[in-house]
């Protein structure tokens, strides 16, 4: 049914977000100038796509990172209020997109199809996701802000930096995949 696969993929970038973001203000111990985290931990995008900074971390709980970007107690306050209120309106908004979405199942479902109501339940769908596409843009502008524009410039650096260290990290050289192992290989005759 790809109707549930497309449902299910706008609800769950939303609620994924929400679910696995920290959720603790324990200060956090990294490398002096390095950034907390890109992405939530096992969830990467697809297309090489790199969210910007704040979206998936609470950079401002880093004291590092706070002394580096000269985060002030004002600004740390404001960013920490924000990403609670953000988490919580997706989490309300992921309910009631859950909720629409099964109502529509049930209509689906049901021995005889009301077209109207099945019409006004994908509307009412439509909208839940709408408002989860809305509240996930919130989540990335907020830092921005907060942040005065060098603090935000620094702040992008340094995730691109990290970016960068991680990729080349998490890629070792590896043979080509062309490449046949030798046992494999055999002559033409």
């Amino acid at each position: 049914m790809k109707l549930a696969f497309v449902v299910t993929a706008v609800l769950a970038f939303p609620l994924m977000v929400a679910a696995q973001t920290n959720v603790t203000s324990a200060p956090r111990t990294t490398p002096p100038g390095t950034a907390t985290g890109i992405t939530a931990p096992g969830f990467s995008l697809p297309g090489g796509f790199h969210p910007p900074a704040g979206l998936f971390d609470e950079f401002w709980n880093d004291p590092a990172l706070t002394a580096e970007l000269h985060l002030t107690d004002g600004q740390r306050k404001q960013l920490k209020d924000a990403a609670l209120t953000q988490r919580l309106a997706l989490i309300d908004g992921g309910a009631d997109a859950l909720k629409a979405f099964t109502r529509l199942s049930a209509i689906l479902d049901a021995d005889q199809l009301d077209d109207a109501a099945y019409k006004q339940q994908l509307d009412i769908l439509a909208a839940a996701a709408g408002k989860l596409v809305v509240d996930a843009g919130e989540m990335t502008v907020s830092p921005r802000r907060v942040l005065t524009l060098e603090q935000w410039r620094k702040l992008q650096s340094l995730q691109r930096a990290k970016r960068v260290a991680a990729g080349s990290a998490l890629s070792p050289r590896q043979p080509a995949a062309h490449t046949l192992p030798e046992s494999l290989r055999t002559p033409m005759r």
